[in-house]
């Protein structure tokens, strides 16, 4: 019999978008599946679609709560999961209706603790292929295979805006005793950045598909384009700096320093003006300069990065890459 999968959908305020992304769910050809939403004080009308889908599809459950932004929002929902295995969805994307079942089927035949899937960048007026036979090309990772690709898509993210599929919560199955021991860190944005290599750090074999499964929505007002003003990117590098060394992952740290300094510049950067700006910005400069200084040889091979680093340092003020 085929396991049963929950797929957790925090909602919040994305009426727009809601029934797009909770149809993809119930269209999908492995059907055992529990789909909790969870409605994170939405204000909107979210909360009353949410209801609404419990009532068309037995497979749904609702639970409404204060709102605690999006890490509360699947904290919650993974602590009410009851399947076998548990995958996330945003709920202003979607996902092919195959998307769940070739996670499954990767996995299991893989005998893996993590399925990932490629995803793809969409506009919401844009048409989507949602039941076409994707391919299904995998790759079997090892755990520290799987984080070193993790610290190069992030570092060809930052610098030339690739995709990041190893990063991302949402594009993945995972055994839910994996999901539930990484909690997601409330109050903070970059949830992602700060929990990935926990996540695969904890699987003995990671299983990936090129096939695109996971259709991510370009918005204007979604976290992720309003959180470079922030600096909890700079905290979650700075944790897995210290997780690294903390558990004997020193070979990932040369890639890990050089994405961190450039998440340091990018912020920098896009900093709000706030009253505390001038500080923060200081600090960022500070901590540009010590690891310039303490981890030279991280940069040795990269004198493109070298460069732009020292001119970071020297004139701040002058720095304008985005």
């Amino acid at each position: 019999m085929d396991d049963l999968i929950s797929i957790i959908v925090p909602v919040y305020n994305v009426t727009k978008y809601l029934r797009t992304c909770l149809d993809s769910i119930r269209k999908q050809t492995y059907t055992n599946i529990e789909v909790i939403l969870v409605d994170d004080g939405s204000t909107d009308g979210s909360q009353k679609t949410c209801d609404e889908y419990t009532h068309i599809d037995e497979r749904f459950i609702c639970i409404h709560k204060k709102n605690g932004g999006l890490s509360d929002a699947r904290n919650e929902g993974i602590k009410l999961a009851s399947g076998k295995y548990g995958m996330l969805v945003d709920s202003d994307d979607y996902i092919h209706r195959d998307s769940v079942r070739l996670l499954y089927q990767n996995l299991i035949s893989a005998d893996a603790d993590m399925a990932i899937g490629n995803y793809r960048r969409v506009k919401f007026d844009e048409k989507v292929e949602l039941e076409g036979n994707p391919d299904n090309k995998i790759t079997e990772y090892s755990t520290i295979d799987a984080l070193k690709e993790l610290c190069e898509l992030e570092y060809n993210y930052f610098t030339a805006n690739h995709i990041q599929q190893f990063t991302s919560a949402w594009n993945k199955l995972y055994k839910m005793d994996i999901l539930k021991k990484v909690p997601f860190p409330k109050g903070k944005v970059f949830e992602d950045v700060a929990t990935a290599h926990s996540f695969l750090h904890a699987c003995k074999k990671i299983v990936y598909t090129d096939a695109i499964l996971y259709f991510y929505l370009i918005r204007e007002g979604s976290i992720s384009r309003v959180a470079v003003k922030n600096t909890d990117m700079i905290t979650a590098f700075e944790n897995r700096i210290e997780y690294f060394k903390s558990n004997g992952l020193d070979e990932l740290l040369p890639n890990t320093y050089q994405t961190y300094l450039t998440v340091l510049m990018r912020t920098y950067v896009h900093l709000i003006e706030t009253p505390d700006s001038p500080a923060i910005k200081k600090e960022i400069v500070e901590k540009a300069k010590f690891i310039y200084k303490e981890q030279k040889d991280v940069l040795k091979d990269n004198s493109k990065l070298r460069h732009e680093v020292k001119l970071f340092i020297s004139f701040p003020a002058l720095y304008k890459k985005s």
